[in-house]
């Protein structure tokens, strides 16, 4: 259902972003597949392998995508627009062909050739052997479901938000939630998360930009560029930039193929 204010004129602006962006009428080109001799996983619910298989031979613009999203009601979270998940070239399918040797899903430290304190960083889940679950950074993963539950549970007790939970802020909450009781059941914790989402949803929706500030931003530029940049697998395009001191000016092409390069792009605001 459409929520925003504007969403009366949003299929015109989404037509017009699309043919402004060059999307009308080509598919976007897919970086090559890595060879794996591991087929890849089953998706977990249909809706996946549907928005996959649609993707594989369209993709809407960025652009079409962000106004999808303002019109139904997007504070522009993880995910939303086009705020998509990180993507690499370099997975589990690509480790995979390279160590596991018995083609068993499972990389061993006998078959990994890398350090040990190397191992022990990809090894997420601390079972010993690397695996596709480790390298699975979505938010569907039991992984990030498990420190998102850590997350939440400092947040509940860290009451001076430092990161951190005292001796004294534990104790606070343990008086707090049990309620004189001298002890704390799982219905306890749940009441206790219960009112925290309850003044966190108070205070997102006080604070929250409306939806016209978003669109205003995305219009200006703040918000981002109509412009998209290369995909997975494709060529950066060189570019010119000036040293923070203004005496040297580095170019993209003086350093390809010498050694590895990281593009770090951020926006301060």
């Amino acid at each position: 259902m459409i929520r925003s204010p504007f969403a009366a004129g949003v299929p015109v602006l989404l037509l017009a972003a699309w043919l402004f962006s060059g999307e009308a009428g080509r598919t976007t080109a897919a970086a090559p597949p890595a060879k794996s001799r591991h087929p890849a996983p089953a998706a977990h619910h249909g809706n996946d392998r549907r928005r996959a298989a649609l993707t594989t031979f369209f993709r809407p613009a960025e652009i079409v995508e962000m106004l999808w999203a303002l019109a139904n009601g997007s504070n522009m979270g993880p995910g939303e627009g086009w705020f998509h998940e990180g993507q690499s070239c370099y997975g589990w399918d690509w480790l995979a062909t390279r160590y596991d040797a018995d083609h068993d899903g499972k990389i061993t430290t006998k078959e990994f050739a890398g350090p040990a304190d190397l191992f022990d960083r990809l090894d997420r889940d601390g079972d010993g052997v690397l695996t596709r679950a480790d390298f699975d950074w979505s938010e569907k993963s039991p992984l990030a479901r498990q420190a998102a539950a850590g997350q939440m549970c400092l947040r509940l007790i860290d009451t001076n938000s430092n990161g951190r939970i005292s001796r004294g802020e534990w104790a606070a909450f343990f008086e707090k939630a049990s309620r004189g009781k001298g002890f704390l059941t799982p219905e306890d914790f749940q009441e206790a998360m219960r009112a925290q989402n309850a003044r966190q949803a108070k205070e997102k929706t006080t604070e929250e930009p409306s939806p016209w500030v978003f669109l205003h931003g995305l219009w200006t530029g703040e918000l981002g560029s109509f412009n998209e940049g290369p995909t997975l697998g494709r060529r950066a395009p060189d570019f010119t930039l000036k040293t923070q001191d203004g005496k040297r000016v580095i170019r993209l092409a003086d350093y390809r193929g010498k050694k590895p390069v990281v593009l770090v792009f951020g926006s301060f605001t």
